[in-house]
């Protein structure tokens, strides 16, 4: 059992983000962020190379792209992203954005983290 508590997970800049890694150390197995997105953020389009990506949105209004098709998705929406899917998202919305991102396989973490 691993277990890591929301106070010891510290927060990094990514981009216009602020992420926070909320794992344990089972990053090859996969992996839970938090991503605060700032009100005009926006990820830019990428292929994901995951076997799965979800999002949770736990706060905000997010406009997602995924495939070609653009959505927007709010508080308790889940967005599921295969491998290969091109995405990104944007925060055109009045409020911060905050996500819950789980991924499989777990990411690289940046150096000295």
């Amino acid at each position: 059992m691993e277990r890591k508590r929301y106070a010891e997970a510290a927060p990094f800049e990514f981009g216009d983000f602020v992420v926070r890694e909320l794992s344990p150390d089972a990053f090859s197995i996969g992996s839970v962020a938090e991503i605060i997105v700032p009100i005009g953020a926006d990820r830019t389009p990428r292929v994901s190379e995951k076997t799965h990506r979800m999002y949770v949105v736990v706060t905000g209004d997010i406009e997602f792209r995924v495939a070609g098709e653009t959505f927007r998705a709010t508080a308790g929406d889940t967005v599921h992203i295969a491998s290969g899917e091109e995405y990104g998202f944007h925060n055109g919305g009045y409020e911060e954005g905050r996500l819950l991102l789980i991924r499989v396989p777990g990411p690289t973490l940046p150096e000295g983290y």
